[in-house]
């Protein structure tokens, strides 16, 4: 530990020790004493939790296994499947895995434990993999040879088995036992999608008189019965205790106070590295995950670390994780892609820069990956400056208990999502060519007849049997389960000759001149509709895997967008951060109710995002000035650029669109309208800060200065507004008090005055602090992941029933919502109170990454107001 910590000692805000727990053992008779035989070979023993889960089975009930990580949950199955193999050859077994990566892991597994069997049995179980990997001819090879076991992902269950049945119906007919792993990340987007896919299979089944049995599995829920419920509407037996034994476990807290975050974070990767633990480092996002290996650029580590995200194309994910497994490299950069079982081998530590955006439920999994094999294991947090992260470290116990006891909340699904609801249910009326209209409910019916007005199904009565019925007419195009979207995005180096092989294809060989461009390498990372609107418009930089690219133009071809891109030098330091404005509509209103005399609403809106350019920071501004201007003398870039050098201090590139790029989206969300009194706060803010002013002809001299009006200033400086206004005063400040050097004095009085420029704004800044805060906090107690969840005020709303009422909205950032908006309706009060507590305990004087600052703000943290948002919070909850 002292050669880990070495040099950070300081850092150190807490280590809590997670003592080791001793397992607890069974006994199970299988049928066959062949399998009994392959426990003694494999050389372990049966947990209790292993013996309850098959006891269940065996007795044909359907079950859910919500245990530990490493408690053993795979051999449930495996040992069940061998065994029931031996009595019924020609059963058949669908293992479902939420990634291709984990499928690969099991599917070793598999074939390890299958090989005993064999040496044992003198049979083999036939086992294949089905993943979006696999080639035409490999598919035709499998259905051809028919394997017992077929592993494979959700979305080749939807884009694949489901849309093509027929010629899976040797597995569909026999299918004894469905396996789905990882059940705990079946939520939102993907979890209400999958809602629908199981329904479709299930119906399918029914259609073919076969009803197999399911096993889940997953990490500890909350309330495993209900959620397990809710995707198959179907009773399940639950096992939600382990019995496993665990390792030791050390929690260490780290707060960077004489480092910087990213000095902190390099060198505790370089004490781990230098004394050969193997290390898994998680980030939010993918940019985290570049800006630190463009930090580690000159470490002596840098060799033997990698970046690792999902987006990066399969050989290269597969050659990562083989050179993780063997000791070549020994540190990982990586997002959420490695959050689940993937075996890369041993591993001793996992650091988490920060707490998830969605709380405790990531860390909880991420935690689980180190210390598998009775080895120790170290879990590390680098607390960084947001409002999650301090939350936290003003509740250490709390965070502590959270991570020791394991127990994950689920996140419900939408299930009267309309957007994903009419998609599935074209699917399914093709699947099944025709249907029972009596088989719909009420909502399906009604979005039945919405197929019926678009042309896509036909509404009739079957004249032989009296009954209603619905057919197919128009044949869907199978989308994307794990987004809202039926769009795909690929960033493509650009080459001239792959756009014009592109312009030459039509729709169905695109898809396999993409998987070509995949193999070749031209394929940079493939991503989706958000990061293509946060981070890949014209002219952006863009990182991956240590390389740095700048986004040109993008062709599109129904749903295939290609964002054609140059490499340019790793070396440079730049980052972009797009400008967005919102506009909204108000669709309809569910619920509605009241607290402290502010009306709580839940209910559909109509989402417009204006994108109108972006800003570029760094060191390198001049180089990528220069690139920028490329762009533009070659009709890439439609935009006004503007570089600032020396701007009080700063040097930043502004980029203006001339033509605003718009995004439009339906979904869920809450809003808070505010009584008309919240009004007084700024003139309170005025006349509070003058009467503490000494200089109080040089403050309204200042305020006066029609100069100094941020709404008129914003437009040209964008993030650098405040910083031009704050400068401007505190040159005024020396001036009148004679002094050359910033004096506490001068600060002082500068921020002073500068809260009187505030006030010009109005309360736009204490609301808009109000939703940033209330944003950042939501994951606390509702287990939503910040990133999935989208915000705007208004000081006066724009549109009827609440025209000039002082407004802030907080909605679901996925298309049509995904069920986040009624947790958020839940807990709105909880949210008011708990944003006035948190705003109160932050210990900065205007605001702070803690509080106020979003990262994802589309006005770069400008009209942000802490001391507007207590008072307006504290003059109605009080």
């Amino acid at each position: 530990m002292e050669e880990i910590f070495k040099g950070i000692e300081k850092e150190i805000l807490k280590i809590y020790k997670i003592p080791e727990k001793k397992g607890r053992f069974s006994n199970f008779k299988f049928k066959n004493k062949e399998v009994n035989e392959l426990i003694n070979a494999l050389g372990f023993k049966l947990y209790l939790h292993q013996v309850k889960a098959l006891k269940y089975l065996y007795n044909k009930k359907d079950v859910v296994v919500t245990t530990s990580t490493a408690s053993g949950k795979s051999e449930i199955f495996r040992l069940a499947i061998f065994d029931n193999f031996l009595s019924n050859p020609n059963d058949r077994y669908l293992l479902i895995y939420p990634t291709r990566a984990l499928i690969n892991n099991q599917y070793e597994k598999f074939s390890m434990e299958n090989e005993l069997f064999y040496k044992i049995t003198n049979k083999r179980v036939k086992a294949e993999i089905l993943t979006g990997d696999v080639s035409l001819e490999k598919r035709k090879e499998i259905l051809k040879d028919k394997p017992n076991v077929l592993f494979t992902t959700p979305d080749m269950l939807h884009y694949q088995i489901l849309k093509n049945h027929e010629s899976y119906s040797w597995l569909l007919k026999n299918l004894k036992l469905l396996v789905v792993d990882e059940l705990h990340v079946y939520r939102g987007v993907f979890g209400t999608n999958m809602v629908y896919v199981f329904k479709r299979l299930l119906k399918l089944l029914e259609k073919l008189n076969n009803n197999p049995q399911i096993l889940c599995l997953s990490a500890t829920l909350r309330n495993p019965k209900e959620f397990a419920k809710l995707l198959f509407n179907r009773d399940f037996e639950v096992v939600d205790k382990s019995y496993n034994p665990s390792s030791r476990k050390y929690l260490t807290i780290l707060e960077p106070k004489n480092l910087d975050n990213k000095q902190l974070l390099r060198r505790l990767i370089e004490n781990l590295i230098n004394n050969n633990i193997k290390t898994l480092v998680f980030f939010d996002t993918r940019k985290e995950t570049e800006k630190l290996m463009r930090f580690l650029l000159n470490s002596n580590v840098f060799n033997r670390i990698s970046t690792y995200k999902g987006t990066l194309p399969k050989y290269i994910r597969e050659e990562v994780e083989e050179k993780f497994k063997n000791g070549e490299i020994l540190g990982l950069l990586t997002t959420n892609a490695l959050e689940l079982g993937i075996d890369i081998g041993d591993l001793d530590a996992v650091i988490n820069y920060g707490i998830p955006p969605d709380g405790i439920f990531s860390l909880i999994q991420r935690f689980g990956r180190a210390g598998r094999r009775n080895r120790e294991a170290l879990n590390i947090i680098i607390l960084r400056k947001d409002g999650l992260d301090y939350y936290y470290k003003e509740n250490l116990n709390e965070l502590y208990e959270k991570i020791r006891k394991g127990i994950i909340e689920y996140m419900p699904v939408n299930v009267t999502n309309r957007f994903v609801a009419k998609k599935h249910l074209h699917y399914l009326i093709s699947e099944l060519k025709i249907i029972n209209w009596e088989e719909l409910n009420d909502f399906e019916k009604e979005i039945a007849k919405e197929l019926e007005k678009e042309g896509k199904v036909k509404i009739y009565k079957n004249l032989i049997t009296n009954k209603i019925e619905i057919k197919i007419v128009k044949e869907p195009t199978y989308s994307s389960i794990r987004t809202a979207s039926d769009e795909s995005y690929y960033l493509i180096l650009d080459k001239p000759w792959i756009k014009n092989k592109l312009l030459n294809k039509n729709q169905n060989e695109i898809l396999k001149f993409i998987n070509w461009l995949k193999i070749k390498g031209y394929v940079i990372e493939e991503v989706d509709k958000d990061e293509y609107f946060r981070s890949l418009l014209p002219g952006m930089p863009y990182f991956s895997r240590g390389r740095l690219f700048i986004a040109k133009d993008k062709l599109s071809f129904g749903k295939f967008n290609f964002i054609f891109a140059d490499e340019l030098d790793i070396f440079w330091d730049v980052e972009a951060q797009q400008k967005k404005e919102e506009e909204i509509d108000i669709l309809d209103i569910y619920h509605k109710k009241n607290y402290k005399g502010i009306d709580i609403y839940h209910g559909k809106l109509r989402v417009r995002k204006i994108y109108s350019g972006f800003i570029v920071k760094g060191k390198n501004i001049d180089n990528f000035y220069q690139e920028l201007l490329s762009l533009k003398d070659n009709g890439i870039l439609d935009a006004e650029i503007e570089l600032f050098k020396d701007f009080f201090g700063l040097n930043f590139i502004s980029v203006r669109f001339k033509k605003e790029i718009i995004r439009d989206f339906e979904t869920d969300g809450i809003w808070y309208v505010f009584p008309d009194n919240i009004r007084d706060v700024a003139n309170e803010e005025f006349f509070e800060f003058l009467n503490v002013i000494e200089e109080d002809d040089l403050a309204i001299s200042i305020y006066r200065d029609r100069k100094l009006s941020r709404k008129e200033l914003f437009p040209i400086y964008l993030g650098a507004t405040t910083h031009y206004i704050k400068n401007v005063i505190k040159n005024r400040v020396k001036k009148h008090l004679n002094v050359k050097k910033d004096t506490k004095k001068v600060e002082l009085l500068t921020y002073k005055i500068k809260k009187l420029i505030d006030s010009k704004d109005g309360i736009v800044g204490g609301l808009h602090a109000i939703e940033h805060n209330i944003i950042k906090i939501t994951p606390i107690f509702t287990y939503i992941d910040s990133r999935e969840i989208g915000g705007y005020s208004y000081e006066r709303f724009n549109k009827n029933p609440f025209k000039d009422k002082a407004v802030i909205f907080i909605y679901d950032g996925n298309e049509g919502g995904f069920g986040l908006a009624e947790i958020l309706y839940e807990n709105a009060e909880r949210l008011l109170n708990k944003s006035l507590e948190h705003l109160k305990n932050c210990n900065c004087i205007d605001g702070c990454p803690l509080c106020i600052y979003s990262t994802k703000c589309g006005t770069f943290n400008e009209f942000l107001d802490k001391w507007q948002a207590i008072r307006i919070l504290k003059k109605l909850i009080k």
